[in-house]
C-alpha cells in the first residue's frame, strides 16, 4: 500500500484521503444547510465550514421557509429535495416567492432528469448530486465572494 492510502476493508479497494482544495475567502459569507438527514446535514455544514463559510441548518423545508420569513439572510443556501414536513421543490418556491435571491443549491441522491428538471423549476440555481464536492462548490464560492467589492 502506498504511503497516504487506506485500505477501506471491502474487497483490497484503496481509497485515497479527502483533502478539501483550498480558497481563501476575502468576504465573509453565511449559508443554510437544509437536510432532513442528520449525518448529510452535518457533513454539509462541515465542509461550508472548512471553506469559511458560517453556517446555519435546519432539518425540514418548513423550518428554512419560517427562518428565513423572520428575516434570516444568507448568501447561499443549500437545500435538500427530499424534506420532512415540506419537501425541498415546494421549500424552494416559498423562499423565491419570498423575493430571496441568493444562490441556491438543490441536493439529493436522484441524479434522474425528471428531479433535475424539478428542482430546477422550482428555482434552484444549480442542480447537485449528492455527495457534493469541491468541483462543484469552489466555482460557486468564488462567485459568491466576488460579488462583493474589495476592501
Amino acid at each position: 500500500m502506498a504511503p497516504g492510502e487506506a485500505n477501506s476493508g471491502n474487497g483490497g479497494q484503496i481509497l485515497k484521503p479527502f483533502t478539501f482544495n483550498e480558497i481563501v475567502l476575502r468576504n465573509r459569507l453565511t449559508a443554510l444547510v437544509v437536510d432532513g438527514d442528520n449525518f448529510c446535514r452535518l457533513l454539509e455544514q462541515g465542509i461550508l465550514q472548512a471553506y469559511g463559510l458560517e453556517t446555519q441548518s435546519v432539518d425540514n423545508g418548513d423550518a428554512a421557509v419560517e427562518l428565513i420569513a423572520s428575516g434570516a439572510k444568507f448568501d447561499l443556501i443549500l437545500i435538500d429535495m427530499l424534506l420532512p414536513i415540506l419537501d425541498g421543490l415546494e421549500a424552494t418556491r416559498r423562499i423565491r416567492a419570498m423575493g430571496v435571491r441568493c444562490k441556491m443549491l438543490g441536493v439529493t441522491a436522484f441524479s434522474g432528469e425528471r428531479e433535475r428538471q424539478a428542482f430546477l423549476a422550482a428555482g434552484v440555481d444549480v442542480f447537485v448530486e449528492k455527495p457534493l464536492g469541491p468541483e462543484i462548490l469552489i466555482p460557486i464560492l468564488r462567485e459568491l465572494d466576488e460579488q462583493y467589492p474589495s476592501i
